[in-house]
């Protein structure tokens, strides 16, 4: 009778266990939870892979698409060939930059009236990429396209002017518009505007006298009151919207802010701000029918970063906890519309675009995000992060930025992950 009890003791512990194991097993890895993809080249028009992205994205009306450092090829290529997937198949028809707001609807313009699109971008989009060869097939693709009805619209939403288009021709458009809308304002005080301005936009360190400042800052306010009673819609030619001039003058302001040291906390969430905003601009009143895609760093299109943490410590890094970035406040407006894919690796190499340096990959430690799928043998793979299950719902190693290991719940961070195994430079 003994023998027979402990027997079944001896059954049943093994039952639990065995059925434990199953449980355990049936939670699928994070490699086996991601879809592969089979090509980031851009002339690969089979998008029989991308299908499980093509359900992440859903109806989101913004796809935000990032990158760990603005030297990287490979994701370069990744990229383009998600834009014309997304330009094709899902409906998308503008590409807005991390770039001039001016600068990239000039170069828009310009180009539909017959200008060279690699010519045009030559500085004006930000250098990172107008000089990446890499980017050629994006820029041939929308090139073809130009006046079609399937044109692909390029379009800017980044807060500070750099581009030699905002240095030259942003202050003759600016006037034309003022004029035709008889606005009015002082000869001298908007000379001396245009004239900070644009030596603004040509060096970060200008720094004019505080009288010079105070007139400014005096004109930005005249031209903010002037604006916002008028129509904010966009209408026909951008030089021509109110709205669109109304956002220049907010970003010249926080431009000159920041450069000038005039902010206090965070700055860059300053920057982030207006970056915000206009490209909800861009997506309710210049293009408030079309989809979106938007061209950035990953840092800039994150939900959040505030509980970011560094691998020897479990403090939030000071930061990234004083930042609120662009896709906050996109995901706080557009919710589920929203859909934002960071981009990482595990090997390879990037160039530094400050002093164009090969630098290698930080090496990853296996039980890393990117360690978990580079362990998969796949060498690209896409991870919805809304789809997650199980434990994998935790506080995990992977990057944001430089390829740095960083610690967070990562769902909180992107909705999705494009993940390249090795990545490679860009070509200048």
């Amino acid at each position: 009778m003994k023998l027979t009890f402990t027997c079944t003791r001896i059954f049943l512990l093994l039952l639990f266990i065995g059925s434990q194991a199953v449980a355990q097993r049936a939670v699928p890895t994070l490699a086996e939870q991601a879809a592969e993809i089979h090509s980031i080249d851009p002339a690969d028009t089979s998008y029989t892979d991308l299908q499980e992205l093509e359900k992440a994205v859903g109806n989101a009306r913004i796809v935000m698409l990032g990158e760990q450092t603005h030297g990287e090829g490979s994701t370069c290529l990744a990229k383009i060939r998600l834009i014309k997937f997304l330009h094709e198949k899902m409906g998308f028809e503008v590409l807005a930059f991390e770039s001039g707001l001016y600068d990239c609807a000039r170069i828009w313009e310009n180009t539909r009236n017959g200008g060279d699109l690699k010519k045009e971008v030559i500085g004006s989009l930000f250098y990172m990429w107008a000089t990446s060869k890499q980017m050629y097939p994006l820029f041939d693709y929308i090139q073809a396209r130009t006046n079609r009805p399937d044109s692909l619209v390029i379009a800017g939403f980044e807060s500070q002017h750099s581009g030699l288009k905002a240095q030259q021709e942003l202050f003759k458009d600016f006037e034309t518009f003022l004029n035709t809308r008889q606005v009015l304002y002082d000869d001298s005080t908007w000379a001396s505007f245009k004239r900070i301005s644009v030596a603004m936009f040509a060096s970060p360190a200008y720094r004019p006298s505080a009288a010079e400042q105070q007139r400014f800052f005096w004109q930005i306010d005249v031209l903010k009151l002037s604006l916002t009673p008028l129509d904010t819609t966009a209408g026909g030619h951008f030089t021509q919207s109110p709205g669109f001039w109304y956002r220049i003058t907010c970003s010249i302001e926080s431009q000159a802010k920041r450069y000038w040291q005039l902010v206090s906390g965070n700055e860059v969430s300053v920057r982030d701000y207006h970056m915000a905003q206009n490209l909800i601009w861009l997506a309710t009143k210049a293009y408030p029918k079309k989809k979106i895609i938007v061209w950035a760093h990953n840092v800039h299109i994150t939900k959040n970063t505030n509980t970011l943490q560094p691998l020897t410590t479990g403090t939030p890094l000071y930061f990234f906890s004083t930042y609120v970035p662009m896709g906050s406040i996109i995901h706080e407006h557009f919710g589920k519309k929203a859909y934002a894919i960071g981009f990482s690796g595990a090997k390879g190499s990037y160039m530094d675009y400050t002093n164009d340096k090969i630098i290698p990959v930080t090496t990853i430690t296996p039980e890393s995000i990117e360690g978990q799928l580079s362990s998969s043998g796949h060498p690209y793979l896409f991870l919805d992060y809304r789809r997650i299950k199980g434990e994998r719902r935790q506080t995990q190693i992977s990057c944001l930025a430089d390829f740095m290991p960083l610690k967070a719940t990562w769902e909180n961070i992107f909705d999705g992950l494009f993940f390249i195994d090795k990545v490679f430079p860009v070509d200048r």
